[in-house]
């Protein structure tokens, strides 16, 4: 076995995934695949939005697939480096939107409101999140910044970076109001249902992407596990 969890080279690993359970692999590839054709999008497109949502997950085997399967689709390294800061905003963003649950628990306490009454979510948040930015002195007009910045046009135009690459982004944050600002934004900018859905498919490839490139660590325990089973039959 590796002294390594994250090798170079997984594709012993991979072969052995293969050989388990060849037919579950091939529909994964089949959807894979499909996802990645020019559509609605272009797969140019596509392959800039899974830059990010490559570095949503931390995977380094998805970060260093999307990269090159960007640069071999004729995507610029300063393409791939804008939708890398939109993945960093999107990372960002989760915290920022739910310091809202903060701000509201922190008021309900103040008045003697049990923190198990009502629901998280509620759909304005806009008091609570000029509080923090009121809280966050220098830092918040940083952040504002930071964020004029990102989605400003450049190698990636503001509209695709808004409503695209953050619309994918933020469904594998998980956070509602990020999905629900992105989709005022894709809307506002002219994008279809269509397109809006292919890239939410290539969130979810690249948020199962992540799973997949790790079942080498699994597929090399497993191996490793195999092997001192079938030494200690033969001893």
């Amino acid at each position: 076995m590796s002294e390594y969890l994250f090798k170079n080279d997984i594709s012993k690993d991979m072969a052995l995934l293969n050989e388990i359970n060849p037919e579950l692999l091939q529909a994964w590839r089949t959807y894979h695949d499909g996802v990645f054709k020019d559509g609605a999008l272009s797969k140019i497109e596509k392959e800039l939005i899974a830059v990010a949502g490559a570095h949503i997950t931390g995977c380094p085997y998805s970060i260093r697939s999307r990269v090159r399967s960007s640069k071999n689709s004729g995507a610029t390294d300063e393409q791939i480096v804008e939708s890398i800061y939109v993945a960093m905003r999107f990372a960002m963003g989760g915290p920022f939107a739910f310091s809202s649950i903060a701000f509201e628990a922190h008021d309900a306490l103040d008045n003697n409101i049990p923190l198990t009454d009502g629901h998280f979510f509620k759909k304005s948040v806009l008091k609570e999140i000029n509080e923090f930015h009121q809280c966050s002195g220098d830092n918040s007009d940083a952040f504002k910044e930071f964020t004029k910045k990102v989605f400003a046009d450049g190698a990636l135009k503001k509209d695709f970076k808004r409503g695209l690459v953050g619309l994918a982004c933020a469904h594998m944050t998980k956070c509602p109001y990020c999905i629900r600002g992105c989709v005022k934004d894709a809307r506002s900018a002219g994008y279809t249902k269509e397109q809006m859905a292919e890239a939410i498919n290539v969130a979810m490839v690249m948020s199962a992407g992540a799973s997949y490139a790790h079942t080498s660590i699994a597929m090399e325990t497993i191996a490793g596990l195999n092997e001192k089973e079938k030494a200690r039959a033969a001893g």
